[in-house]
């Protein structure tokens, strides 16, 4: 059985984070898991100049994609998650706790807490992409080449015919600026 993760809005409101993070559900290397208070913040985080249309394309898809992903629940659970005071981290750590999930990741240091005084383990993006690359290595580089081809190089783009390790190259690079530098140096080709 895959490993439940919840992904926070911090995550699913970043483009490129977003695409690692559902390249590696779409491979089966784990589970995710969100609710409607998520896509809510989700959508409450996106650029405004992303219009109407296009977020609710985006959210289509994702039901559509991962129709098992989202989490329901009665309202009076939000009141019953011990050690937790703020609404935001009330709600994340009640999905985390009705789907079983092994972990929650998020770049929120505030519900990191939350969720750790709560016994849940929360995940930073690079300790997520770091961990997929530990369990799994193959399937994980084989599910980010599949993904960097498909979606962050246009049909026209030179790079498109990259080998693998130019395009490694360049998603370690990424990773260091946008994940941190676990994820980073295990993307890193080897030296030749």
């Amino acid at each position: 059985m895959p490993v439940r993760v919840v992904l926070d809005a911090t995550v699913l409101a970043r483009p490129r984070l977003r695409d690692v993070a559902l390249a590696l559900t779409e491979d089966g290397l784990y589970q995710p898991f969100w609710s409607d208070g998520i896509i809510a913040e989700v959508d409450r985080r996106l650029p405004q100049e992303l219009l109407r249309p296009a977020r609710d394309f985006l959210f289509a898809e994702l039901d559509r994609a991962f129709p098992d992903a989202r989490v329901v629940w009665p309202t009076t659970v939000l009141r019953e998650v011990p050690h937790v005071t703020g609404p935001r981290e009330a709600h994340v750590t009640s999905v985390a706790l009705l789907c079983h999930a092994d972990a929650v990741v998020t770049a929120d240091p505030e519900l990191t807490g939350a969720l750790e005084r709560s016994g849940i383990e929360a995940w930073t993006p690079d300790a997520f992409v770091t961990f997929a690359l530990d369990a799994d290595p193959v399937r994980t580089r084989a599910a980010l080449l599949r993904m960097v081809r498909r979606r962050w190089l246009a049909d026209d783009d030179t790079r498109r015919e990259a080998d693998d390790d130019e395009l490694f190259a360049r998603l370690a690079e990424w990773a260091a600026r946008d994940l941190g530098a676990n994820s980073a140096d295990l993307l890193t080709p080897p030296a030749r």
